[in-house]
């Protein structure tokens, strides 16, 4: 239960950060937890945003994940009358940690934390930024199987945006 409590503040302070409900001060770094492990986990990326994006669904389908879809938070925003700077959320899925999370009453309450997302947006400067939730430091909060398999995916999401990054600099 205290597992489960834990887990849901910090999906309402994250879903809260990334509503724009936090802290204004765009020149704040990301929110932290308590043992000072970022929450977030972000990297520049050297390319424009459509070279990001194709290189990073090229890089997790490359690595067995699937990619089930693609906000694209900015048009969206834009349609409503809003102007933001370009911002896409992708909706990444490795069916073979969400089937060990999602085949057990035991650890399916983390249900709401799949599949991974990974943002890609443009800042004002024109830097494009790799942005998603620290899975291994989520993990480690969560604890037992639940936290175990968060961690082996949080690893094998930070091995997919390295790949990222490595065939965007080459």
């Amino acid at each position: 239960m205290v597992v489960k409590t834990l887990a849901a503040i910090l999906l309402t302070v994250a879903s809260l950060h990334l509503a724009g409900c936090g802290n204004d001060d765009t020149s704040t770094p990301p929110a932290t937890s308590t043992n000072n492990a970022p929450l977030f986990l972000e990297d520049a990326s050297p390319k424009n945003l459509t070279a990001t994006s194709a290189a990073f669904q090229a890089a997790a389908v490359a690595n067995g994940w699937s990619i089930l879809g693609m906000d694209n938070i900015g048009e969206i925003l834009a349609e409503r009358g809003y102007s933001v700077a370009p911002v896409l959320v992708f909706q990444a899925c490795s069916g073979k940690y969400s089937s060990k999370l999602l085949g057990s009453d035991d650890t399916r309450f983390v249900a709401s934390m799949i599949p991974c997302r990974v943002a890609l947006y443009q800042k004002s400067t024109g830097e494009v930024i790799i942005s998603r939730m620290n899975s291994v430091s989520m993990g480690d909060k969560i604890g037992g199987e639940a936290g175990s398999v968060m961690k082996q995916s949080g690893q094998d999401m930070e091995t997919i945006i390295q790949n990222t990054l490595s065939k965007l600099k080459s």
